[in-house]
This record gives C-alpha cells, sequence and structure tokens, in this order.
C-alpha cells in the first residue's frame, strides 16, 4: 500500500494528516509493513482507533508509543536534537574536550569521566541513569498502521 492512498482514504473519512512515512527495518533499510501517520487534533480525530479497514485492508490502529528519554546529540551531548541538525561546538563525551568522539586521540579508559550536563563526575554523557537526561511526558497523537495478519500468521 503506497503512502498517498493512505493519505487519500483517511481524508476522504475526514481525519486531517499531517505527515506520514513508512517504517523501515534498521539493519536491512527495507520498508515494513506498518506505517506512521500524524493525525491532526481536529474534528472527530479520536474516532480513528475504531477503524477497522482502510483501503479495502483490514487495518489495526494503535496509538503511538513515544520513547520516554530524550535524544542525545553526539555532536555537542546537548537533548533534543541530532549531530546531523547540531550548529553547536562539538563536545567529547568521554573527556569533556572541544572535540568530536570519534576524533579522540586517546584510546585508554578513563578512571573519572565528568558528565557534560549534569556536572558530576563517574559516568559518561550517553548513561541512561543520569539525574540530568530529561524525560518526555507529553504524548504525540501519532498512530501505528498495519495491516491485520492472518490467524495463521499471528500463531507462528
Amino acid at each position: 500500500m503506497e503512502i498517498p492512498e493512505i493519505i487519500q482514504n483517511l481524508e476522504e473519512k475526514i481525519y486531517t494528516i499531517g505527515r506520514a512515512s513508512q517504517i523501515k527495518n534498521y539493519k536491512e533499510k527495507r520498508p515494513l509493513p506498518l506505517c506512521l501517520i500524524d493525525v491532526q487534533k481536529y474534528g472527530n480525530y479520536a474516532n480513528i482507533y475504531n477503524e477497522k479497514q482502510l483501503c479495502y485492508l483490514k487495518v489495526t490502529i494503535v496509538p503511538y508509543r513515544q520513547r520516554k528519554k530524550a535524544t542525545i546529540c553526539f555532536n555537542c551531548s546537548g537533548y533534543f536534537h541530532s549531530a546531523r541538525n547540531c550548529q553547536m561546538h562539538p563536545k567529547c563525551i568521554k573527556c569533556n574536550g572541544q572535540h568530536t568522539t570519534r576524533e579522540r586521540s586517546i584510546k585508554e579508559t578513563i578512571t573519572d569521566p565528568t558528565f557534560i550536563n549534569c556536572g558530576d563526575t563517574g559516568h559518561l554523557a550517553v548513561w541512561k541513569g543520569c539525574k540530568a537526561l530529561p524525560t518526555i511526558k507529553k504524548h504525540a497523537n501519532r498512530l501505528n498502521i498495519c495491516p491485520s495478519r492472518n490467524k495463521q500468521e499471528q500463531e507462528r
């Protein structure tokens, strides 16, 4: 099923679509039979969970499960953006130096690393248990849409 077909079918059912994309397998870079659809909060947007058929296919619509932790930039070790979009000066997550981590010439382990964002010692900038790592509380109105599989596939 193509993304424009899905958008057209949802718009015919009076839903306002913000963006849509097909989810890919991370390692193999192949498209999966899952789509991520951003439905705007207009009109009957809550009724989309009652939809059982889309483009003559049986579908299951579930809310998007967002990560509870913020993304970390591997260029500056800041939050809520990635290195691809970063305009800040680089910071090393191991030694807190003014260079990227991959340019670090010292290969031995650091006994007492200093975390860039909280100032604590003893853990790196990417440690998930740090108190400075913000948690995300807001839930997005994105949906995962996947064609329902037949009973034989579900039993496997």
